[in-house]
């Protein structure tokens, strides 16, 4: 069984700070808020169109704490979960407090998982922090919200996904790639999602290359000899054309079980494999 996520049908992206962030971390710089929805609009867009998503990816721009002001917007987050769409959360470093305050509304969280102090100083510009805060928060999320559960596929899952992005450093892919898979094996993740870095125009990263694929190949072949009893998906941050087709057919047969926006050769390979496709219209963390 493969999974084919296309979050753009059915979950809507929600930026809780609009077009600011407090970090412009080197690699996003905020552009990516400006592709989301202010709660505002989405407010609006629910009460209108109430059957049109299915589910809410609530995120934002960050403090320089390296978290989004998740308590300043607890009304809307009641609002949005009144209404009945599933809700995952991309927050970062959240406290214990704040963890608890997201409890009753959260179906997921999808937690950057970055074990590199130099990308965290670096390219997230957090100055005062270091890969064990991010471990830490993990670690306390997962406690907090609970771990394992199963769909209606019998399918495993968790209510805190870890995310990777391979080659944040300026499309380099380091020894910090493959020692943040080491991490993960000791702390047996349910679900990982590898995101792999993409150059995006008006950041300072933007003549950046794209990660070389054999080194990504080599981390996501790590990832699946090392996680055994981890489902590995490809999340929606990954170069387009044919590199994604080169990546995407062969982490598909490396073990890679879940792809958003699946290339046509993946298809394609699927096809001829003749193993079942599960399509679905939300984000892969809502597995």
């Amino acid at each position: 069984m493969v999974f084919f996520f296309y979050p753009s049908k059915g979950t809507l992206t929600v930026s809780l700070t609009g077009s600011y962030c407090a970090l412009n971390c080197e690699h996003c710089n905020a552009q990516y808020l400006n592709r989301m929805t202010t709660p505002e609009k989405a407010i609006k867009i629910l009460e209108e169109n109430p059957h049109k998503y299915d589910s809410l990816l609530i995120s934002g721009g960050s403090t320089i704490e390296g978290k989004i002001p998740i308590l300043n917007h607890l009304d809307f987050i009641k609002f949005a979960h009144s209404k009945g769409v599933k809700l995952n959360f991309h927050t970062g470093l959240l406290t214990k407090d704040e963890i608890v305050a997201i409890k009753p509304y959260a179906e997921r969280v999808s937690f950057d998982f970055v074990y590199d102090d130099n990308i965290i100083q670096k390219v997230y510009h957090l100055k005062n922090k270091t890969k064990d805060d991010f471990e830490k928060t993990y670690l306390l999320l997962r406690r907090i919200l609970g771990g394992r559960i199963e769909n209606n596929l019998g399918y495993p899952s968790t209510r805190v996904i870890p995310h990777v992005t391979i080659g944040l450093n300026c499309g380099e892919v380091t020894k910090e790639d493959f020692a943040t898979i080491d991490e993960l094996a000791i702390i047996k993740p349910t679900l990982l999602i590898i995101d792999i870095f993409v150059p995006t125009k008006g950041t300072p990263f933007e003549n950046c290359p794209v990660p070389e694929s054999k080194r990504v190949l080599e981390v996501i072949d790590k990832a699946h000899r090392k996680l055994t009893k981890t489902t590995l998906f490809l999340g929606c941050m990954r170069p387009f054309g044919e590199y994604r087709d080169n990546i995407d057919v062969s982490s598909y047969k490396i073990g890679v079980k879940g792809f958003v926006m699946p290339s046509r050769a993946l298809i394609g390979q699927v096809k001829t494999s003749g193993e079942e496709v599960i399509n679905r219209n939300e984000c892969c963390a809502l597995i």
